[in-house]
């Protein structure tokens, strides 16, 4: 299965550098934008090695932030969380879709996405190619019940930064 299209890539590639472009000074000094951002394909192949722990932020209706330690499957070049349809970030997504999402190995790599959540329900296309890990109990439990929905973060702004982007493969 193709994970992401050349015209994913692309889109990813042009979201990439309009991010580093529109960086604030403090942004681009901390991250030494645009010298060591990551490219679309290091990227993509970073997260295709193995499943990547990332921490996603949601609001809540008093417009406080929540953030949780979840699982994450890049595919098409977006983010994918799986949950439970009943959980409260799947409600405050519901409400208020502005997220945050960001993943991080300290002076190694840094991913921080600002975007929409999007829930994706069972019966779409997107949804059932999406391919979960079978360790991954909880969900495919979840799923069986028709309680699984994922949420699919459309990024406007992100930023991937290396402290060595020689590292990471797909140059």
């Amino acid at each position: 299965m193709v994970r992401h299209t050349e015209q994913d890539l692309a889109d990813l590639q042009a979201l990439l550098d309009r991010s580093v472009d529109s960086a604030g000074r403090f942004m681009r000094e901390t991250f030494e934008l645009p010298d060591h951002a990551l490219t679309a394909r290091q990227l993509t192949s970073y997260f295709e090695e193995r499943p990547r722990a990332v921490a996603i932020a949601t609001v809540t209706a008093k417009g406080e932030p929540r953030a949780s330690p979840v699982g994450a499957v890049f595919h098409r070049t977006k983010f994918h969380i799986p949950t439970a349809e009943y959980s409260m970030r799947v409600r405050h997504v519901r409400s208020r879709p502005a997220t945050s999402l960001t993943h991080f190995e300290l002076n190694v790599i840094a991913v921080i996405v600002h975007g929409r959540a999007e829930i994706i329900s069972p019966g779409a296309p997107e949804f059932e190619e999406l391919e979960i890990p079978e360790r991954e109990k909880w969900w495919h439990a979840l799923r069986a019940k028709g309680q699984g929905v994922l949420l699919r973060i459309e990024p406007e702004r992100m930023f991937a930064w290396a402290k060595d982007p020689s590292q990471f493969s797909g140059v």
